[in-house]
């Protein structure tokens, strides 16, 4: 039943809305009169919120509560259909509320709830369609859901981390970069003028500054447009597989941030691993969806490489010897839990140990990164408070 998005007015001449189902616009208009409410926008439901993580348009925190609030319904005996009508009902999913009926019409209809996932393309990524689907198999679409919900919730906290390594120096950088701006061209600016007419040289530095100042007055356009040249070229090179493989191999090599960036992308591909195998998806189903969905040129060509290992009957250790990329303490703990056939675990503690590793490198990288900053932003407004007071100084002892 199509689902249709209102506002109207209550019998205080409050402003109210909401979602309901309906056959057409005219039925939803009666039901919402029949309420006793006034209407004066119907429209059809209809979700537009774009998401951060693979192919859904639900956000990962979305993800991550809808797979929470399933496996506990789910865990505590409630039906999935039941369970879903509970979910849609909540005020907290309202703007998703069109997609979970659809869901849960298309389940009533007979459907998987893996089929219906994957024809709907809105909530979960491939990788995640495998664990549901392995749930539904085994009779443990509980369990599916759990490990889906502390899955997203480290993915959450993995972006945290990703971002909390970048926000700072990336704010700091942007304030530093306008200081200076405003500095070199207002300030710097009205100090030539002031010496214009001076008797005798001018400090060194001074004259740096107000040749700089100059220059970049005269040429920031040309400056501006050759900074957006080179961002858009950037941009253009990332489309392309050779420039976004150069790009990580240059972040790889870069001092803490290299480290940091490498262990993030172990990290969250060991969880991932990890996480499907305890499920029950095959091995290499976990290779190539994991493939299929990753985001780094360099790690997905080691994944294909593992892959075509697998296939030939290679163990996974020796698989991923073989193709490279992967931290030696990170194979090795595989190696043994193949051997003691407690792969999962394996691969859960190396991403618990990478995890450590990265907070470890994080702090370091903030610790070094944060005085540095000051540094360089002091020096540089130093040098400038230095040229501009420097011959007022002169000028001021030789009077």
């Amino acid at each position: 039943m199509p689902l249709f998005r209102y506002r109207a007015y209550d019998r205080e001449g409050a402003e109210t809305g909401g979602v309901i189902d309906a056959d057409d616009l005219a039925a939803a208009r009666s039901t919402i009169k029949n309420r006793g409410l006034a209407p004066f926008l119907i429209e059809p439901a209809v979700d537009n919120h774009e998401g951060s993580f693979g192919s859904g348009s639900f956000s990962l925190t979305e993800q991550a509560r809808l797979s929470r609030q399933l496996a506990a319904l789910l865990k505590g005996g409630v039906s999935l259909t039941k369970a879903l009508s509970g979910i849609e009902s909540q005020q907290a999913w309202e703007n998703r509320r069109s997609t979970l009926v659809a869901l849960r019409e298309g389940i009533e209809k007979g459907r998987d709830l893996s089929g219906v996932l994957s024809d709907m393309k809105t909530i979960f990524a491939p990788a995640m369609l495998s664990v549901i689907r392995v749930g539904e198999t085994t009779g443990r679409l509980d369990f599916a859901f759990a490990q889906l919900s502390t899955h997203l919730e480290r993915e959450l906290d993995h972006r945290r981390r990703l971002t909390a390594a970048i926000a700072y120096p990336a704010i700091t950088a942007i304030i530093s970069i306008g200081v200076l701006a405003f500095l070199m061209v207002y300030l710097v600016p009205v100090v030539g003028r002031m010496f214009a007419d001076v008797q005798g040289d001018l400090p060194w530095i001074t004259r740096w500054l107000i040749a700089f100042s100059n220059f970049f007055s005269a040429n920031w356009p040309i400056l501006a447009l050759t900074a957006i040249g080179l961002l858009v070229s950037f941009k253009v090179s990332q489309s392309f597989t050779g420039g976004r493989r150069n790009f990580e191999k240059l972040q790889l090599k870069l001092p803490i941030w290299g480290r940091f960036i490498e262990g993030m992308r172990i990290e969250a591909w060991a969880r991932s691993t990890g996480m499907m195998i305890q499920c029950g998806v095959t091995l290499l189903d976990c290779v190539r969806v994991v493939r299929e969905n990753e985001t780094s040129i360099l790690q997905a060509e080691s994944l294909e490489k593992v892959e075509k290992s697998l296939e030939r009957g290679a163990s996974f250790s020796e698989a991923l010897k073989n193709a490279g990329g992967f931290p030696v303490f990170v194979i090795q703990m595989i190696e043994a839990g193949e051997a003691s056939g407690e792969l999962a675990p394996m691969l859960y503690s190396a991403a618990t140990e990478l995890e450590a590793e990265n907070r470890s490198v994080t702090e370091l990288f903030l610790t070094i990164l944060e005085p540095a900053l000051i540094v360089i932003m002091g020096t540089a407004v130093g040098a400038i408070m230095v040229g501009v007071l420097l011959p007022i100084y002169e000028m001021n002892r030789f009077m």
